[in-house]
This record gives structure tokens, C-alpha cells and sequence, in this order.
């Protein structure tokens, strides 16, 4: 028997997403009702023309209708030997936008990094010659210069500052503050690779066997509190803590690898320069990479993602001595600390995927705005 076909065609407009969901509705309908009335043998349709049209912004709606048509397509081409064909008579023009990135210690990546989020909906040109969008980090003042002036400024912080909105008009960084549509917080441990991290853990825990007590890598003191060379100097009463990097060392120079330095160990510090809300460096994932028991001080708000049982939070210096007898507990009782190292990492597995989709929808809301209309400082 020769096989059927209906086609529809779609023809790209801007008219009203509603009106022409129920159009396709309709056709849906009227298809698979007259398929199940139509003896099989005797099926002989004329085309089935229907223009339903969508906005630029319904693309990947109109890319889930045409995942949608295929899988009803397989079903008529097995059920009834009737099969859809999908044709676009034009192709979706993508927004052309220019983009420029400044104070930002690796630009050339950031900028490859920026043209992966966006490349499906924008055609991207980097140029730094007033660039109708601006990204840039906290290392250094060029996103102040007059030539940027007009462009759309976007703040992406990676250290452990709140953005200026007098200088920003959108920004992502790690702080706990809400500002409208301007806004958004990325908590700085899903910049990494969290699955990278749980596989090298289970291989270091796997293959190495820790006899000695705690480590730490400090290789520099600036904007520091102080707190951890007081917090280390507290544990050396009880056990001496090897220093790995430039301050205080004490293993006979600085160590070249981090990881297989600290994978010797029980335990590391994985203390940040400052106790901070919401900022969040690589110390304690390269900790849990090492497959020791992270002691971390910094990002007071770190145990809402990351399991509290996988590592030591140490919120303030009130509560250093009952810490240090938890460490000296876990050192004393082998059933406890493997149980320890045998805790998930993530609260919620499915977290860094829940917020990569709403920062997705923050970033590209900026970009399919007309500027003038995203625009916020003047």
C-alpha cells in the first residue's frame, strides 16, 4: 500500500502565539479523528494546508511542536500508514548583538564562554569598539571608560563583591540580594564541573589510603581576616598541620600538586581569605576532589547546597573549640570518618541544572530585549 502524506507548512509571521496554538489544535484533532473513522485501505487525503505562524521569541516552542508532529507522524505512519512531513518555508533570523568583555583575568575564554549560551537565538561579533553589550568582572575599572558609555552593562563577578547598579545594569554575582530583573544570584560552587568533582573523589577515595593528619595550601594573605592562621594555630595544639604553600610552610617548599598533595590527608583546610555571604572559591571543592574532609570557613550559607555532613562548617570564632573536638573525634573514630567521606556532595542532585535554566532565562531576557528598552542606567 502506498503511503500517505499530509503536509503542513509553516510560514513564520508575527501575529498572535495563541491564536495559532489552537489552529494547530484543531488539526491535530481533525487528524486523528478522521484516521480512526477512515477504513486503512481507503485513505486518500489532499493536503492539509495550514499556515500557523510564530513570533521570533516562540522559537523553541515552535521547535517543541515540531518534536511533538514527529512523534505523532511515527504513530499514523504505524497505526495508519500516514505520515507527516514538516516544511518551514523561512528560517528564524537571529538577533544580531555585539559583545565585548573587560576586567576579566581570562577574556578570550569568557568571550568563548559567553558565545556558547548564546549562539542558538543570537548572531554574536566581539568588537570593543562601543559594543552594544558589556561583560566584565571585578579586575580592574575599563568598563568605566566614556566609550561604553551607551553600551548595556553586565557585571559577572567571580570574587566576593555585591555589585555597583549605578555602574551595572544587570549582574550575576554570589551575593544574597534581590533588585527586579536586574538581578541574579549564582551560588560561585556551579561555576565548577560538579560532576567532574564526585567522579575524581570516588577514584582518589578509591585508590589512595590517608595516614596523615590535616593539610593546608595559604600562598597568600591579602584581604584576609585572619582567621584561618589563628583556626590552624588552634589545631597544631593538637596535631601538627602541614603547611603546603608560600605562608608558613613547613614541608620543605611549595608543593607543585595540589591534589596529590592533599589526598595524603585526613583532613584540609579549605578556608577562604574573609567570611563572606554567599562567595565561594575552588578550596573546598579541590578539598572534596582530594578525597579529604573539608574544614572550611567563608561562605556562611554554603551548607543550603552542599551536604553540611561532607564537611566541617566553621560559621564564627565562638565555636572553634567544639570544632576541634569534632575533628579530634572524627581523627580517633574510623567508622565515623568514612562515614564522612561516604556522604553525597549536593543537597539537591539536580540543583546545578535548576539553576543554570533560570540563569539561562535571566541572561537571554537581557539580550531579547530592544535595547533601549533594556537599558536601566543613564
Amino acid at each position: 500500500m502506498n503511503l500517505n502524506y499530509i503536509k503542513i507548512t509553516s510560514i513564520v509571521k508575527v501575529y498572535s502565539f495563541e491564536i495559532n496554538l489552537i489552529i494547530l489544535l484543531i488539526n491535530f484533532i481533525f487528524l486523528l479523528k478522521k484516521n480512526k473513522i477512515v477504513d486503512e485501505e481507503k485513505i486518500n487525503y489532499k493536503d492539509i494546508q495550514t499556515n500557523f505562524t510564530f513570533k521570533n521569541s516562540d522559537i523553541s516552542l515552535l521547535n517543541f511542536f515540531i518534536k511533538t508532529f514527529k512523534q505523532i507522524s511515527n504513530y499514523l505512519n504505524m497505526k495508519y500508514n500516514c505520515k507527516i512531513i514538516i516544511k518551514n518555508k523561512r528560517k528564524f533570523k537571529k538577533k544580531k548583538i555585539t559583545i565585548y568583555c573587560v576586567d576579566q583575568l581570562d577574556q578570550k575564554l569568557n568571550l568563548q564562554m559567553i558565545k556558547f549560551q548564546l549562539r542558538d537565538k543570537f548572531k554574536i561579533k566581539f568588537d570593543k569598539n562601543k559594543p552594544d553589550y558589556l561583560i566584565y568582572d571585578v579586575f580592574g575599572k575599563k568598563h568605566m571608560n566614556k566609550e561604553y558609555n551607551n553600551s548595556i552593562k553586565i557585571a559577572i563577578f567571580s570574587e566576593n563583591k555585591i555589585p555597583d547598579f549605578n555602574e551595572a545594569d544587570y549582574a550575576i554575582s554570589q551575593a544574597h540580594i534581590n533588585y527586579l530583573d536586574r538581578y541574579f544570584r549564582h551560588p560561585s560552587f556551579l561555576w565548577q564541573n560538579i560532576k567532574t568533582i564526585k567522579k575524581l573523589r570516588e577514584k582518589v577515595l578509591n585508590s589512595s589510603i590517608r595516614t596523615k593528619f590535616c593539610a593546608a595550601i595559604i600562598s597568600n594573605n591579602i584581604s584576609s581576616d585572619g582567621f584561618r592562621l589563628k583556626f590552624i594555630n588552634e589545631l597544631n595544639k593538637y596535631k601538627k598541620v602541614d603547611m603546603g604553600g608560600k605562608i608558613l610552610n613547613n614541608v620543605g617548599g611549595a608543593i607543585q600538586n595540589k591534589i596529590e598533595f592533599l589526598s595524603l590527608y585526613k583532613f584540609s583546610i579549605a578556608m577562604e581569605n574573609s567570611e563572606g555571604d554567599g562567595y565561594l572559591s575552588e578550596k573546598i571543592f579541590d578539598s572534596l576532589i582530594s578525597g579529604t574532609i573539608p574544614i572550611y570557613y567563608g561562605d556562611y550559607t554554603l551548607d543550603e547546597y552542599i551536604n553540611p555532613k561532607s564537611f566541617i562548617l566553621i560559621k564564627n570564632e565562638r565555636n572553634v573549640k567544639e570544632k576541634i573536638e569534632y575533628i579530634k573525634e572524627i581523627d580517633n573514630n574510623v567508622e565515623l570518618y568514612l562515614s564522612i567521606l561516604k556522604e553525597n556532595i549536593l543537597i539537591y542532585e539536580n540543583i546545578n541544572d535548576v539553576i543554570i535554566k533560570e540563569k539561562n532565562k535571566f541572561i537571554h531576557n537581557i539580550f531579547e530585549q530592544e535595547k533601549i528598552k533594556a537599558k536601566r542606567i543613564y
